[in-house]
């Protein structure tokens, strides 16, 4: 950790020596029942004591004047209960095992007698569930440790509850990323041990939507709740999926293990030379004892996984003739694959002149050659495949890699009967690697799959809970969220390009790990050079206080709580701060004839069609959420129990804490050609140099510039209120009937850096530079001094000496509504649950949702007219001047409706299981943004590129049975 991050942490430690009255339950359940005689007379003023198996924890109350006794929060873990009173023997009921936001029922009846005598019953109480109306779905220790998992990831398991679907090319789709009712897979809401564990940096480099994974074995549990859950939860409109870290007993428990996977069984891809190598060895192991009995308890694990798996590419390279300027092989169809012989003719000329020497056609003679080109094109690596054909004549078999180390520590103190205290702390490290394809220093790799791969995860929790009184209790609670991710291409901190005469490419203190080669397409080759969007570099902090209080009010349990979260996340992610070239076989063709041209011969020519360049600039975002619930559990009486909460969730929209973002928005009518709009800039970047080229392009197209006292640009929503109501209804003693609603927001979902307002000018920019129109024994490139002089050897030198701002043309804009709707969804659900026997049984359940006010990302600059494609119809945007804008509104809807049927059994006679199906019909007009790393991909758990997810599709009908 570095201490800069640990002196925060132990700063906020601190704060916990001052006074605060509140106590967070997220990882926690409770425990109510009624205490009866044998006939079923209540017996009121019973003593009722709970204790907790594994760490000797003991709590006393009594029951009220209804018989109604409640134990709330409590640790989860296996209890016994014993209850006793005047004139009746002890009743012991053991076995009884409380969850995570879990609010078990168990009744107790006293028999008449000795109060010395104790009866003891040791059938574990009921599966049903009487005490809520919520759905969802607990997975225990026993069913995290038994299910195969590929790469040990629990986060899977959650895909076996109802409601959930897998989420196909999510960003987080390659570590278990899941759609719940619908929602949006970056909707869920990822807590450990109670406090935040969610990714909020834009562009989940990191493949996951939660930044740290305890191993399996770590796990005590965890419940995926999918649809009304308490006012205690907020943040998204998704699932909860709420995991607790075991903590250490008064026994000495824990495992180790070893997994090993490797080449030999594995069948070869059909367009492999040799079988890709594939070993992984994953180990570890976790501890836990008492260091004081029944007082102080210690748990930890660690785990490693090192994989090293084969990434089988087929490429184009060019042929050995080809680097010398021998292009004839393209009068060869056969091995071309054209239809007809590719001529060249002579570079730049279009006056219909062949380009030949020495009377041999489609040769360049050595002194058309540009050398530096020439001396990239051998870099290429010799074709192996494909038997002397000019594409597809490369496959490499490259040995990627990807290593984790990680480990969770926790302790946890019974400093009396009441005060509880534990804290926890979780490190998550994977940095993988891939080989680039085309070499170490051609490169050649793709977004997300080239170079170095950064993910380090950490995440912190400190919690102390007070019992003031048998029905008063408190727990104030601190958690750190921290994560850094990105890529990182090869080269990142060396001057490459210059050692092979490519000029002009920035380098140095105001370009930051900019090392590398500019990423240059080259028609009939794979494209060399470093990718685009590369180095990518984020981080997130995000701290949180959770404040809340529990009283027991007769039949009432009633919850009170406050959560602060102080998000604040930075992003480095330039398009293309190496510049891009384009040699697309405009130069050796002829513009009026087919089969003609070829972009390595304008490659080795110096002929450039087409660059553009980024600056590099990093923003630094921050925001707060704010909330607070107040939820009342009501036993009405022994049937009927009532769920009344009520949550208020703020969202700050976010800010860059420097100033350095814009945004634009619609003020007027919009038609071809015409518009009006509004660009504003926080006043205290008012001093930020604007080049006036911009100012001009805004004024000429009825833009004005306004530099506004809110830093974050758009204003909040202020009336996000979300009652929540569940009712449970216990027929008789085999079956319940459940009903709940609610409203839930979602206002924390990350949607990517490309709407993000920090990538407007004139803080982050990109300039282009087109070549002009051919005419007639006229065809300049770019390459020329006369049309920009991006040539190989000078690239962007004139540029970056006059200053990049100074050339931007037609730039982009990002824009959001002025005042933010928070995403919300509506909630309810009918269910059904029947009892077999105390250890199986079933639940049919109804469950739909409308959501509504949904982000989407229209294009206000849309072209207002149908075109000719051979038309320019930059003309018709209503800002002519402005190419295509990412514009954040928020006028999505969506509805779900499903069936869910459930049957659970309950491990006894050696056997357990969970089986469930769910068939669902979604319709919606808001699908999740495209594209935001810049590329449209996100990395999967292998490292892989994915495309992104659009099941989420305006219709949708699934069926989904998992056992």
């Amino acid at each position: 950790m570095k201490l800069s991050r640990l002196g925060m942490i132990l700063v906020a430690i601190a704060v916990l020596v001052a006074p605060f009255s509140a106590r967070a339950q997220q990882d926690s359940g409770a425990l109510t029942g009624v205490v009866t005689d044998t006939s079923g007379a209540i017996v009121p003023g019973a003593t009722v004591t709970i204790t907790n198996n594994d760490t000797g924890f003991t709590s006393t109350s009594k029951s009220d004047s209804g018989g109604v006794y409640t134990f709330s929060p409590l640790r989860i873990g296996v209890y016994s209960v014993t209850a006793s009173a005047p004139s009746f023997e002890s009743t012991k009921q053991e076995n009884v095992t409380i969850q995570v936001q879990e609010r078990l029922s168990v009744n107790i009846a006293l028999k008449p007698g000795a109060v010395t005598e104790t009866v003891t019953v040791t059938t574990a109480p009921p599966l049903l569930q009487t005490e809520s109306g919520s759905v969802g779905q607990v997975m225990t220790a026993q069913t995290i440790n038994h299910v195969p998992l590929n790469g040990r990831n629990w986060v899977y398991i959650a895909q076996l509850s109802t409601g959930t679907d897998p989420s196909n090319g999510s960003r987080g789709g390659g570590k278990g990323d899941f759609e719940a009712n619908g929602q949006r897979a970056e909707q869920n809401n990822f807590i450990l041990d109670g406090v935040d564990n969610n990714v909020n940096v834009v562009d989940f480099a990191n493949g996951a939507s939660y930044v740290v994974q305890p191993p399996p074995d770590a796990l005590s549990e965890f419940k995926v709740q999918t649809s009304d859950y308490s006012a205690e939860f907020g943040h998204s409109a998704g699932a909860v999926v709420n995991a607790t870290i075991k903590s250490g007993t008064n026994e000495i428990h824990g495992d180790a293990w070893e997994y090993l996977r490797n080449t030999v069984l594995d069948a070869k891809n059909f367009n492999a030379l040799t079988n890709p190598n594939y070993h992984e060895n994953q180990f570890g192991a976790t501890l836990g004892f008492p260091i004081l009995k029944n007082k102080l308890f210690f748990f930890g694990d660690t785990q490693a996984n090192r994989i090293i798996f084969g990434n089988t590419q087929t490429l184009t390279v060019p042929t050995p003739l080809m680097r010398q300027g021998n292009f004839s092989v393209l009068l060869s169809p056969s091995l071309t694959g054209a239809a007809q012989p590719i001529y060249l003719y002579e570079p730049n000329k279009q006056n219909g002149q062949l380009l030949q020497c020495n009377g041999q056609q489609n040769v360049f003679c050595s002194s058309q050659i540009d050398k530096v080109a020439q001396n990239l094109l051998n870099l290429y690596p010799m074709p192996n495949a494909n038997g002397g054909k000019t594409f597809n004549n490369y496959i490499v078999n490259a040995n990627d890699s990807d290593n984790t180390f990680q480990w969770d520590t926790r302790m946890d103190w019974n400093a009396t009967n009441s005060d509880q205290t534990f804290a926890r702390f979780s490190y998550y490290h994977e940095p993988g690697n891939y080989l680039p394809p085309l070499g170490p220093i051609l490169d050649g790799g793709g977004f997300g799959n080239d170079g170095n791969i950064i993910n380090l995860g950490e995440n912190f929790v400190l919690s102390e809970t007070h019992v003031f009184t048998p029905t008063l209790s408190n727990e104030f609670r601190f958690g750190y969220n921290y994560l850094h991710d990105g890529y990182v291409q090869p080269n990142a901190n060396t001057d490459i390009a210059a050692t092979l005469g490519l000029g002009g490419i920035p380098y140095g203190p105001d370009f930051p790990q900019n090392g590398g080669l500019p990423n240059v397409s080259i028609g009939g080759v794979s494209s060399f050079g470093s990718t685009t969007f590369y180095v990518t570099d984020e981080h997130e902090n995000v701290f949180q206080i959770l404040d809340n209080v529990t009283k027991v009010a007769g039949n009432h349990t009633l919850h009170f709580g406050v959560n602060f979260q102080s998000v604040r996340f930075s992003t480095l992610q330039p398009p293309y701060p190496r510049g891009t070239y384009s040699f697309n076989g405009t130069y050796t063709s002829n513009l009026n004839a087919a089969f003609t041209g070829y972009g390595v011969a304008d490659f080795l020519a110096d002929q450039n069609n087409f660059a553009q360049i980024s600056n590099e600039f990093q923003n630094g975002d921050a925001h707060w959420y704010r909330a607070g619930y107040f939820q009342d559990d009501w036993r009405v009486n022994n049937k009927l129990t009532v769920n009344l909460g009520l949550r208020y969730d703020y969202y700050q929209p976010y800010k860059d804490v420097g100033g350095y973002q814009a945004s634009y928005y619609v003020t007027g009518a919009e038609g071809p050609g015409f518009g009006q709009a509004t660009y504003e800039i926080p006043e205290q970047q008012k001093s930020f140099p604007i080049n006036s080229l911009f100012t001009n392009l805004l004024a000429k197209d009825n833009i004005s510039l306004q530099y506004v006292s809110n830093p974050a640009l758009i204003n909040a929503q202020k009336t996000n209120f979300a009652p929540r109501i569940g009712v449970s209804y216990a027929i008789d003693e085999n079956d319940v009937v459940r009903a709940g609603f609610g409203i839930f927001y979602g206002g924390l979902e990350s949607t990517g850096y490309y709407p993000n307002l920090g990538e407007n000018y004139p803080f982050q920019f990109t300039d282009t530079f087109p070549a002009p129109n051919c005419v007639a024994n006229n065809c300049p490139s770019i390459s020329d001094p006369a049309y920009g002089g991006v040539s190989l050897e000078n690239g962007f030198t004139t540029q970056l000496a006059e200053g990049l701002a100074n050339f931007i043309s037609t730039p982009a804009l990002r824009g959001s509504d002025q005042n933010t709707k928070t995403p919300y969804t509506e909630d309810y659900n009918l269910s059904f649950e029947h009892q077999f026997n105390p250890n199986l049984a079933m639940t049919l359940s109804y469950v739909g949702d409308v959501s509504r006010h949904l982000q989407v990302f229209p294009d206000p600059n849309n072209p207002f007219a149908l075109t000719n494609p051979s038309i320019n119809s930059q003309i018709y945007r209503p800002f002519p001047d402005f190419g295509g804008t990412a514009y954040t509104s928020y006028e999505g809807e969506s509805n779900y409706n499903s069936l869910q049927a459930k049957l659970q059994k309950r491990m006894s006679h050696g056997l357990n299981f969970l089986a469930s199906y769910t068939w669902s019909h979604a319709l919606d007009d808001a699908p999740p943004p495209l594209g935001s790393t810049g590329d449209g991909g996100y990395r999967n758990n292998n490292l892989l590129p994915i495309p992104y997810d659009y099941s989420n599709s305006p219709f949708d009908v699934r069926q989904r049975f998992t056992f």
